[in-house]
C-alpha cells in the first residue's frame, strides 16, 4: 500500500457496505451491498449500520483512554500490543491504532447525510430528523476520538465513493483539522437543532436493550464539544456554553448522582463493619451507572464484532487467569488519600467519624475513597492440578456481574459512551473554568439543587450564576435553576432521606459534612473577628461589621475567584480519579487539564507517578513531554 493509503482504506470502507438488509444482520459482519437507496423503509438499517461500524472502536475507546494514563498499570503477562499503549510508545502497526476504523464509520455519516432526504415531511414533521441529528452527532463523537487520540487528522464531510476521490482528500494538505477546527464545525452543525428538541430515533428493543439507548443525546454531544474547545483556546464563553447545555440536560432528562455508594455502616462507627457495595454491575444496571447512550456489542465471533475489555480487567478462563490490566500504585495512593467522612446518631445526638487513618482487615484499600476497593475484588485459589492457570485472581466490579471464578467466559454486551456522574464532572469543569468554583465544587460535596444554591454558595456567584440564561424545556430559567424533584440529594437531618449528593459522597461518606474537605480560601488580607460581649459598645459592633464585610467582599470577589479556579481544578481532577477509573476518561482529562493550563508536560508529569510517587518512572516522563501526547497515523 501507499504510505497514506490506510486513511483511503477507510474513506472507501464504507462505501462497499453502506447499508445492511435485515434485523439480524444489524450487528454482523459487513455487507458487500452498494447502496444510496435511502427509502424510508431502509434508514433504520442504514443507520444500525453505522453502529456496527462503531463497534470496533468500542475497546479501544476505553483502553487508549486509560492504558495510556496512570490509574493502571501491566504485568508480565501483558500483551505486546498493549505493552506499547501502556508505555506510550505506539508502534505504526499496532491493533489499537487504525485509523481507517474511525473514517469508515465517518464515510458511512456521511454517505447517510449525503443520501438521505432530508427535505420529506410527513403530518408536518421532518421524516427523517432524528436519524439525521442521531447520525450527526455519532460523526461528531467519532471526529472527536480522532481529535483526541491523533491530534490533527484530515477532514472530510462528504460521501467518498471512489477510490480517485480518497486520493484527492489524502493529497490535500489543506484539509487537515485540529481540536478547535473539529469543535468547530461540529458545534455549528449541530447547534441548529437544539432549540427544536429533536429526540432520539427509536427503534424498539433490540437483543434486550432499548434502541434508543443507543444514540448520544444532542446536549450532551454539545456540551462535550464546548468543554474540549474551551480547554484548547481557554475561552471562559465555550465553558459557559459548555455548562448551560449539561445543565438543561440533566434538567430535561431528571437525570441525577443517584445516592447508590460504597459507604460503612452507621452501626459501625469504629469502621469495623463491611461496607455497602454500590457498584456490582454498574455498566448494565440503571441505579448508580445511569448509562447516557450505549454502543451496543455483540457477545461472540460469529455475530461479528464483539469486545475484549472483560478479559482485559478480569480473571477467566480464556486469558487463564492471568489479567492484564491492574490498578496501579498511584490509584491506591489517590484513593488512601482522601477522608472518609460518616455521619452517625448517638445517644440522640449526630456525630462525625472519619477514616483517614484507619485501614480494615489489613486492607489498605479500605482506607479513604470506597470506590476502588469496591471495584477490585481479588481472591487466591488453591489449585494444584493446573500450574499453567493463575492462583490469583482478579474482578473489577464496573465489568464483572460477580466475582466468581466458575461458570463460562464472560463478554459484555455494551458500553456507554458516557455516565451521568461523570458528565456531572465535566459541568463542574466547565462551571470552574466558566468562573463559578463555588459552584463547581458544590456539585463535589453537596450534589445541586435550589437549597443547595441560596445556602451554600455566596451572594457574589448565586447573582452572576442567576444571570445566566437557560433553556429548561424551552421555558426558560437561569444556570442557577434546580427543580427540587430531578435531584436527590441527603437530607440534612435523617440518613434515610435523600434529596439530592455529591459525587464525592459516592465514595467518601457524609462529604457534605465533612470538615476536611473544603472550598480553597485565599486568607491574605483576611481579619481575625474581635469578640463582642455585653459590654461592647455600638462602636464595637460597627467595626465587627465592618471587618465583617471587608472579609466577605475579599471571600467574594474577583481575585478570590481566580484563586480558587485551578484549585478546584485539581480536586476536579481528583474526583475524576476516583469516580471514572477503569473506564477510559483518565487520558482525556488530564490532557483537558493540559490544553487549559498551556502546560505540555502535565500529563508527562501525572503518568510519571502511576507506580507511585517514590517509584517515579523517568521513561513514561519522556515518551509524553513536550505534549508528545498524540498516536502515530498508521503510513503502511
Amino acid at each position: 500500500m501507499k504510505t497514506k493509503s490506510i486513511i483511503l482504506s477507510g474513506l472507501l470502507l464504507a462505501s462497499l457496505g453502506a447499508a445492511t438488509t435485515s434485523c439480524e444482520d444489524m450487528f454482523t459482519t459487513d455487507n458487500s451491498l452498494v447502496t444510496t437507496d435511502l427509502a424510508p423503509k431502509d434508514s433504520m438499517y442504514q443507520v444500525m449500520g453505522i453502529i456496527n461500524r462503531m463497534q470496533k472502536l468500542a475497546d479501544r475507546t476505553i483502553l487508549l483512554g486509560e492504558l495510556r494514563a496512570d490509574l493502571v498499570d501491566i504485568n508480565s503477562t501483558t500483551s505486546t500490543t498493549l505493552q506499547e499503549v501502556a508505555n506510550n510508545k505506539i508502534s505504526l502497526d499496532n491493533e489499537y491504532n487504525s485509523v481507517a476504523d474511525y473514517y469508515s464509520v465517518i464515510n458511512s455519516c456521511n454517505i447517510f447525510l449525503d443520501y438521505v432526504d432530508s427535505t420529506l415531511i410527513t403530518h408536518n414533521e421532518y421524516y427523517y430528523e432524528k436519524e439525521i441529528v442521531a447520525v450527526k452527532t455519532f460523526r461528531a463523537w467519532t471526529y472527536l476520538q480522532l481529535a483526541m487520540n491523533y491530534g490533527e487528522v484530515p477532514f472530510v464531510t462528504k460521501a467518498i465513493t471512489t477510490a480517485n476521490a480518497a486520493e484527492e482528500i489524502i493529497n490535500t494538505a489543506t484539509n487537515r483539522v485540529n481540536m478547535q477546527g473539529i469543535c468547530d464545525f461540529f458545534i455549528a452543525d449541530l447547534e441548529q437543532y437544539v432549540a427544536k428538541n429533536v429526540d432520539l430515533p427509536n427503534y424498539g428493543t433490540i437483543r434486550s436493550m432499548s434502541s434508543r439507548n443507543f444514540f448520544i443525546p444532542l446536549r450532551v454531544m454539545l456540551a462535550e464539544l464546548y468543554l474540549w474547545r474551551g480547554s484548547y483556546t481557554n475561552n471562559r464563553n465555550d465553558f459557559l456554553e459548555a455548562a448551560k447545555l449539561y445543565h438543561d440536560y440533566f434538567v430535561m432528562n431528571s437525570s441525577y448522582v443517584s445516592p447508590y455508594a460504597a459507604q460503612w455502616s452507621e452501626m459501625n462507627v469504629n469502621f469495623d463493619g463491611r461496607p455497602m457495595d454500590g457498584y456490582s454491575n454498574s455498566f448494565t444496571s440503571d441505579t448508580r451507572a445511569k448509562n447516557v447512550g450505549i454502543l451496543p456489542l455483540d457477545t461472540c465471533a460469529y455475530d461479528g464484532t464483539y469486545s475484549e475489555i472483560y478479559a482485559m480487567f478480569n480473571s477467566q478462563y480464556k486469558n487463564n487467569y492471568f489479567v492484564p490490566i491492574n490498578p496501579s500504585e498511584r490509584s491506591r495512593e489517590i484513593s488512601m488519600d482522601e477522608i472518609y467522612c460518616l455521619k452517625y446518631q448517638s445517644s440522640g445526638e449526630y456525630r462525625y467519624a472519619y477514616s483517614n487513618s484507619k485501614t480494615i482487615w489489613d486492607n489498605e484499600l479500605t482506607k479513604g475513597d470506597l470506590r476502588l476497593y469496591t471495584t477490585y475484588e481479588t481472591s487466591t485459589v488453591n489449585d494444584r492440578y493446573h500450574a499453567d492457570l493463575s492462583k490469583d485472581r482478579q474482578h473489577i466490579m464496573k465489568y464483572a456481574a460477580s466475582s466468581s471464578n466458575s461458570g463460562p467466559d464472560t463478554r459484555i454486551q455494551s458500553i456507554p459512551y458516557y455516565r451521568v456522574t461523570m458528565l456531572y464532572l465535566h459541568f463542574a469543569e466547565a462551571l470552574n473554568h466558566a468562573g463559578f468554583p463555588e459552584t463547581a465544587f458544590a456539585v463535589l460535596k453537596y450534589g445541586l439543587s435550589s437549597t443547595v444554591m441560596e445556602s451554600k454558595i455566596s451572594k457574589d456567584e448565586l447573582e452572576r450564576i442567576s444571570a445566566v440564561g437557560v433553556q429548561i424545556q424551552l421555558g426558560g430559567g437561569t444556570l442557577a435553576s434546580w427543580p427540587t424533584e430531578v435531584f436527590q440529594t441527603r437530607d440534612y437531618e435523617s440518613s434515610d432521606t435523600y434529596t439530592t449528593v455529591g459525587v464525592h459522597s459516592l465514595g467518601c461518606g457524609n462529604s457534605e459534612f465533612n470538615v476536611y474537605y473544603t472550598i480553597p480560601t485565599d486568607s491574605t488580607g483576611i481579619q481575625e473577628l474581635p469578640e463582642l460581649t455585653e459590654e461592647s459598645t455600638k462602636e464595637d459592633s460597627v467595626a465587627y461589621d465592618a471587618i465583617m464585610d471587608a472579609n466577605l467582599a475579599l471571600l467574594a470577589g474577583n481575585a478570590q475567584r481566580e484563586y480558587r479556579i485551578p484549585r478546584v481544578e485539581k480536586l476536579i481532577l481528583q474526583e475524576e480519579a476516583l469516580e471514572g477509573i477503569f473506564e477510559g476518561y483518565r487520558f482525556y482529562d488530564l490532557m483537558r487539564c493540559a490544553m487549559r493550563n498551556n502546560n505540555p508536560d502535565f500529563i508527562a508529569e501525572m503518568v510519571a507517578l502511576r507506580k507511585g510517587k517514590d517509584n517515579y518512572d523517568a521513561a513514561l516522563y519522556d515518551a509524553l513531554k513536550n505534549g508528545n501526547w498524540y498516536l502515530p497515523i498508521p503510513k503502511r
